[in-house]
């Protein structure tokens, strides 16, 4: 009789077990989207190519424990100015990136984890300014208006993502980058003004789901802009530097020195915050940047320790 008694809480303690066991890590996939603007008539970026590129290598040994791959998607540009090859399958036209991502999504399962990293201009709506698929390298219809047929917007890209049976993790280095920044059943902004106490409640303790996350962390607030140094050697947009410091890189080396052994996207945020070098906030908009990320309950563990 005490053997039956002991029974239903050995199950018990097992059953605890298998209630927290994690699963195994899937794919990860980076799309690594830089645009300098040289040989367009759009105003030239010299951080980049820089902050699209090791990203790229920074997440790469990041994720080295998983089956991963990577796309490197460029407009830089020509060593006399002039414009890229328009038949480069890397240049990131509108319809090369939407074809990718499209396939991309469509390929995902439940564990894996897609990257999307964006280093470029950004329009007043957030829109993603992608490059020309000619070879004028036209982006200016005239004196004010950008071609519309080269803009990604906040919805064409959510519309791309909705399919995803897996995570998607959305870093955006770009003027305006805030309006990716949404508000939703299970998420609630940090950095709107409103009072939010209410606001995080509901979004707390909802019935919303939780599942198809798409996180997002972006340099900006949706109505002030990126910034990077006006001069130097090798340059980054000041967010960007921040995150590759977060991530362990070291500039001399070009590699991941410093891998933190645990790391989530909100402590990487914290990280910015506390480092980025220049002001979160003040006065003049052109002398702060404001990094923000989707709020909610959720975190999304980047790196951890085993042990």
């Amino acid at each position: 009789m005490k053997h039956l008694l002991l029974f239903p809480l050995i199950l018990l303690l097992l059953g605890c077990e298998l209630v927290h066991q994690h699963p195994e890590p899937g794919t990860f996939t980076h799309v690594a989207i830089g645009l300098n603007y040289r040989g367009t008539n759009a105003n030239v970026l010299s951080g980049t190519i820089n902050d699209a590129r090791e990203q790229e290598a920074a997440f790469a040994s990041l994720f080295s424990n998983r089956d991963s791959s990577a796309y490197l998607m460029l407009q830089e540009g020509s060593s006399d100015d002039s414009y890229d090859n328009p038949s480069s399958p890397s240049l990131p036209t509108k319809e090369r990136v939407t074809k990718l991502l499209s396939a991309l999504v469509e390929n995902q399962q439940e564990q894996d984890l897609l990257l999307i990293t964006y280093s470029g201009h950004g329009m007043e709506d957030g829109s993603w300014v992608l490059a020309p698929d000619d070879a004028s390298g036209t982006i200016f219809l005239d004196a004010t208006t950008v071609d519309p047929s080269l803009l990604l917007s906040v919805g064409e890209l959510f519309a791309l993502l909705a399919p995803s049976k897996g995570t998607t993790l959305l870093i955006i280095d770009s003027c305006y980058a805030g309006n990716f920044v949404l508000e939703n059943g299970t998420s609630v902004s940090l950095i709107d003004p409103r009072p939010i106490f209410s606001d995080a409640y509901e979004a707390y303790f909802s019935k919303g789901s939780y599942e198809k996350k798409v996180f997002v962390m972006a340099a900006t607030t949706a109505d002030n802009t990126s910034k990077e140094p006006i001069g130097g050697s090798h340059i980054h947009g000041y967010f960007t530097e921040a995150l590759l410091g977060g991530l362990g890189w070291d500039e001399e080396s070009q590699s991941l020195l410093n891998k933190p052994s645990s790391l989530s996207l909100d402590g990487l945020y914290c990280y910015i915050m506390e480092n980025q070098r220049i002001k979160l906030s003040g006065t003049y908009q052109a002398f702060y940047q404001h990094p923000t990320i989707v709020g909610g309950p959720l975190d999304l563990v980047l790196c951890q320790d085993e042990n």
